[in-house]
């Protein structure tokens, strides 16, 4: 069967160690969560103490792949960004594969993916996409680089407008990191990528109850704001339902 094209995830910026690869990781991900990327907060997602943090960001803005603004926030640099780009890749289509194929849940394949993706050649990732179906996003709906994905329209559970219902499509990177059992419970209690649901707030509380149908998952704040949900593609009937009426 002739494989599709895919755009390319060739590597075009230098070599560098894995430690600095986990850095620009790291950027990536908190970056893309509208984050301000600020050493301190790069050391507490990396669990490594401040001054490891110097050392290592300084090389990696001699080799030109990081740079630091005027507010000591950190950005990549174009080099970085192609670097940055092409592990995230690796890791995102390596967490399909293990779910689609392996049979492991959400938490376990993020782990395993971050154990083993560095290992795997852009050739062999590109042939794994292809053998999926060329998916758009991770097991999480953060996108794969590289890979077209369709419009979405996100809104986090703790803005949803009560009352409307909209499928869940993305579970930020940043809690998925730092919140594994964020991904265990989401997974146990059926709010998958795909599912419609609602959310009811009471004054108040810090929390959303999210609806499934009948069934109802209470969220703390934080981890309402981690979960996202595509409200272009939101039921309207459901904005025409009292919630209070399940």
């Amino acid at each position: 069967m002739e494989a599709k094209s895919l755009p390319s995830s060739r590597n075009t910026a230098s070599e560098i160690s894995a430690t600095g690869a986990r850095y620009l990781e790291a950027i990536y991900y908190i970056a893309h969560e509208g984050e301000a990327v600020r050493p301190s907060r790069l050391a507490y997602w990396l669990g490594v103490s401040p001054p490891t943090v110097t050392g290592v960001v300084q090389r990696l803005r001699d080799q030109g792949l990081l740079e630091m603004r005027a507010d000591h926030s950190l950005v990549l640099a174009a080099r970085g960004v192609a670097e940055a780009t092409s592990t995230v890749r690796r890791h995102r289509v390596v967490e399909r594969w293990l779910t689609d194929e392996m049979g492991l849940d959400w938490a376990a394949a993020d782990l395993e993916a971050g154990k083993i993706s560095h290992a795997f050649s852009d050739e062999l990732v590109d042939r794994i996409l292809v053998k999926l179906g060329v998916p758009a996003t991770c097991p999480h709906g953060n996108e794969i680089p590289g890979v077209p994905s369709p419009p979405r329209d996100l809104v986090n559970l703790a803005e949803l407008s009560q009352g409307l219902r909209a499928p869940i499509s993305r579970v930020s990177e940043v809690a998925e990191h730092e919140a594994p059992q964020l991904l265990s419970l989401l997974d146990q209690e059926g709010l998958r990528l795909g599912v419609d649901v609602e959310v009811i707030r009471s004054a108040g509380s810090e929390a959303v109850t999210v609806l499934r149908g009948v069934h109802r998952t209470a969220l703390g704040l934080g981890a309402a704001e981690a979960v996202w949900v595509d409200v272009s593609r939101q039921d309207p009937a459901a904005a025409r339902r009292d919630p209070g009426a399940l």
